[in-house]
């Protein structure tokens, strides 16, 4: 067993003794690099707690973190890789996403973990969403890369493009997939948006994002790149209806704008669509929350409710809008300076928040949840006893983000930068080092979007890892 596995197995015993030790919420000393939000409307906000996770964009360690309505963290979780998209599920279980493991953990009601979850048949699981179905199995994305010919498609495509695709599985508790849907079958590599450029020597083509099941079971997709949601059988996979993008099946109502660059789409209970547009593809940009009530027979989608910040917020990416048992919508924007706001049906501000600079969150929630007995521990920064090399983060990226790594022993380390090609574009470290962990920091400012890799070399051990640069 490695010994970072060891270390987490470690971590969550003690995490349940403590637990079962003490009858109070009780918090160490909040670590210096535990980002605390500002309130900055407070006004009847509906009841619960904000989950989130909270990666520092600049520097600083990564959290799973639970704060109260006031912005006092009340549970938080240092954790060795980046984490996202912790949130609270309809069968009392919580996950967020693992960039190291390349999973999603399940956990109790007493942050205990007790199962994981992830994408097969080399496919590996993507970090937008999870979805549990009340057979006991989970929907999953997943990506991988695989080579097109891109000049049979386009003039001036690449002969070789390095294309990261998307499938959808379901998988049971006992992992197996009874349901695979491969994204790159079904869509047209012409159906992108604006946002990708099919002559890129790598790119990402469908881009899913979220993935939730509509009443009658089927499930519905968003594809942030080519601007749609899509609903498909579970059955057998075939499309349903398209709704946006180029091959959009809908007339809308009410609504004289295209939703683009979406980052969420759920159902609601009342059976409408609630959509995070992030408009990016839109003149001018801007981000908005949107509602349609979808008539799937006659395919029309009317806008009923909407909501845009004023002044505009513009979100490039992440976000979701998550409606509340009061009515009230709650919207995490994303990649933006405002974290969160909540708003009732008039559309009037009750509550918002805000990171400290250069702080982001991939999507925050808000859910009632009772936390007596729940103990935080936190997690200190570990030296391992062998040498890794952990994932980017941001990823995508742009033009910045962030490469950690650790060694055990002092020696000569180095980490280089190469394109798709195998070509050399960046030497981020070419120096002796004592024993520690580090964090580099990588500007892609002179190069184009696509796909890079990054390599760390120290002694007899290399590892290389991948990631996504979209401007």
């Amino acid at each position: 067993m490695k010994l970072k596995t060891i270390l987490i197995v470690i971590f969550w015993m003690y995490s349940i003794y403590a637990q079962n030790i003490n009858n109070e919420i009780v918090l160490q000393d909040i670590p210096d690099d535990l980002p605390i939000p500002t309130i900055t409307v407070s006004n009847n906000p509906s009841p619960g707690y904000i989950f989130a996770t909270v990666p520092f964009w600049g520097s600083g360690n990564p959290y799973v973190v639970v704060y109260d309505i006031t912005g006092k963290p009340v549970y938080f979780k240092k954790t060795i890789d980046i984490c996202t998209d912790f949130k609270l599920h309809a069968n009392g279980l919580f996950t967020y996403y693992d960039y190291g493991s390349k999973k999603f953990y399940a956990l109790d009601s007493t942050f205990s973990c007790i199962d994981s979850f992830w994408t097969q048949n080399d496919f590996i699981t993507d970090e937008h969403d999870i979805k549990f179905l009340e057979n006991g199995s989970v929907l999953l994305i997943g990506y991988t890369n695989l080579l097109f010919d891109m000049s049979k498609i386009i003039d001036g495509g690449n002969k070789l493009a390095s294309v990261v695709v998307n499938c959808i599985q379901e998988i049971t508790n006992k992992k197996e997939v009874v349901f695979e849907w491969k994204a790159y079958e079904h869509y047209e590599f012409n159906d992108v948006g604006s946002s990708v450029n099919l002559t890129d020597p790598s790119f990402v083509f469908s881009h899913l994002n979220s993935i939730d099941l509509d009443y009658d079971g089927n499930i519905v997709v968003s594809s942030r790149n080519l601007n749609e949601i899509t609903k498909i059988n579970r059955l057998n996979g075939e499309i349903i209806w398209h709704l946006g993008g180029k091959n959009n099946q809908f007339s809308f109502t009410n609504d004289t704008l295209q939703f683009s660059t979406q980052h969420s789409a759920k159902i609601l209970s009342n059976g409408n669509i609630l959509i995070f547009d992030n408009g990016f593809d839109r003149d001018p940009k801007f981000s908005r929350v949107v509602e349609y009530r979808l008539d799937q027979l006659h395919k029309t989608a009317e806008k009923i409710w909407s909501f845009n910040n004023s002044p505009n917020i513009v979100s490039r990416f992440w976000g979701n809008a998550q409606r509340l048992e009061n009515g009230n919508t709650f919207i995490s924007w994303g990649f933006s300076s405002v974290a969160a706001t909540e708003v009732n049906s008039n559309n009037e501000k009750v509550f918002e928040m805000t990171f400290p600079k250069d702080v982001y969150s991939y999507r925050i929630f808000k859910f009632n949840f009772n936390f007596e007995k729940i103990v935080s521990v936190e997690k200190q920064k570990l030296i391992t006893n062998e040498l890794q090399l952990f994932d980017n983060y941001p990823n995508p990226f742009n033009p910045t983000t962030k490469i950690s790594y650790s060694i055990p022993q002092k020696g000569l380390v180095q980490l280089v930068v190469y394109d798709v090609l195998g070509k050399e574009v960046a030497n981020l470290v070419n120096s002796e080092q004592l024993a520690g962990n580090y964090e580099i920091s990588f500007n892609a400012n002179n190069l184009s979007s696509g796909i890079y890799f990054y390599t760390l070399s120290a002694g007899e051990f290399t590892d290389t890892k991948k990631m996504l640069l979209i401007k």
